[in-house]
């Protein structure tokens, strides 16, 4: 079952610190092309694994957050 569509708004976290916005182009085998909004990789796209894209940007940075934290005593 997939978990988004073509067309779908998404949030990628990029270097795990940036939150970055995209638009699903396909979806196919439980991996996801997206093309970020800012424009940054032209006319390509970008292919990631449907777990890495969350639907809202508040997700997106509550991972963020959690991930800083737990990496913070290290």
């Amino acid at each position: 079952m997939k978990r988004f569509n073509e067309g779908d708004t998404v949030y990628f976290i990029a270097s795990s610190i940036f939150v970055r916005k995209a638009k699903v182009v396909r979806n196919a085998g439980g991996f996801c092309t997206i093309r970020f909004s800012d424009g940054n990789c032209g006319t390509s796209g970008t292919r990631v694994r449907e777990s890495k894209l969350y639907r809202t940007e508040e997700e997106a940075k509550k991972f963020v957050e959690q991930h800083q934290n737990a990496n913070k005593w290290r």
